[in-house]
Parts: C-alpha cells; structure tokens; sequence
C-alpha cells in the first residue's frame, strides 16, 4: 500500500461508485441495531451544478459510517479525506481504500491534488473540517473545535461551493475516546445529519469562508437540539 498519499492503482471510478453504494447500504442495515437516524432536508439543496466539497464537524469515528450512508442517502457517493494514520491499518486502510476514501493531513500534497482530479470528474469531496475528534471538553461554545482552512485550497481550486454538514449524536453511538461502539441496551440513540445551504466563497476571503461555515454547522447543531 503507497505512503506518499496517492490511491493505489485501484477500480474505475463507475466500479468505485458501486463498492461505495454497496458499502453504504451494508452499513446503515448493521447500523439500525446501534442508532435510529434521521437526515433534513428531504432533499439535496441545489448547488447550481458546481463542484461540491462538503465540510462536517467530527465528534466520534461513528462520523465516518455516519457520513457515508448519508451520502448514500442523498445520491452523493463523495470521496471523503480521513486521516492517513487509520489507513497503516491493513484491513482499516483496504476498507478505506474500497470506499473510495483519500488520505489526508500527513503533509503531502497528494491528497489536495486526488481531491481536485475527484471533483473534476464529477464527483464531491468530504472533509471534516477540524481534522480530528472533538470530544466534548474541547469543543467551544458553538460545539466545535478549531477548523483546519484546507478545505478552501481545494474548493477554490475546483471553483466549488462548499457545503456545511452537521452532525449530532454520532458520540453516543461512538464515544468521542471509546475504543468501540456502544451497545444500545436501553434503546437506540438518535443521530441527525443536516446539510446546509450551499456557501459559494469566490468573493469570500478565507477568514470568511470559515465563519461562515461554523456559523451554518453551529446553528444547525443547535436547531437539532445540541446542548453542548
């Protein structure tokens, strides 16, 4: 398995589309026992045909199965950048790799370069925007952690829209230090996603851009009943 970044030589992007969609329904039937999950709007906000790169906060490794039947669910079968370290894994960084998912934030220029060729092709690209879990003593008062700008290099770069995700209850399906996923011995734990309204940034500074995004994800936590 390559180090410097870069996807091993691999299926065609239709093969990888169908291994992701399959993934997607096989996790969120195995996921029924751990969560009930409920996804708004109904439908996906218009983007105007532009590249998308969809933007998360990230409370528990529960967000990457989370995120990815969501995906599903809205017809979006993004390739989403996750952290180099799980992929030294031999079966975690197979399955990363069959699901279509992209190293990231090992200071290589790979990354940023396979998610650029990703949104040329027509697909979107998913990023969890602080880079890391945020267990609850870490987040501030709108519920998040520190965002990384990476982000804004692909989507300018792409000439894309960037769009917020916000995610809720995934820590306790997952908790935020758990070493596994909670069994639900007293009934299920509900999970919410929500996908904003699209941020177009290209008379945005950087600066903006990121607020702008927190401000959407935030008050989406909050709207979804988040208490912090």
């Amino acid at each position: 398995m390559p180090d410097d970044g870069s996807s091993p030589p691999g299926p065609s992007p239709t093969a990888e589309i169908a291994r992701f969609t399959k993934w997607a329904r096989r996790i969120r039937f195995v996921g029924k026992a751990l969560c009930r999950t409920t996804h708004s709007p109904d439908t996906l906000p218009d983007t105007g045909d532009r590249p998308i790169v969809m933007v998360a906060n990230h409370r528990s490794l529960a967000d990457v199965f989370v995120a990815i039947t969501a995906l599903d669910h809205f017809d979006l079968p993004a390739r989403c950048l996750v952290r180099a370290k799980y992929f030294e894994t031999p079966l975690v960084g197979r399955w990363l790799h069959a699901v279509g998912c992209i190293p990231a934030g090992d200071g290589k220029r790979g990354s940023v370069d396979i998610a650029l060729e990703t949104l040329a092709g027509g697909r979107p690209v998913a990023i969890m925007v602080e880079g890391k879990i945020i267990p609850p003593d870490r987040r501030d008062e709108r519920g998040l952690g520190e965002f990384r700008p990476g982000f804004i290099e692909i989507a300018r770069a792409a000439g894309a829209v960037v769009l917020p995700i916000s995610l809720l209850g995934t820590d306790d399906v997952w908790a935020s230090r758990g070493r596994g996923p909670r069994i639900p011995w007293r009934g299920r734990p509900s999970v919410r996603v929500h996908i904003g309204m699209p941020i177009v940034i290209d008379d945005l500074d950087d600066d903006d851009i990121i607020e702008r995004t927190r401000a959407a994800i935030a008050s989406a936590l909050v709207e979804m009943g988040d208490r912090g």
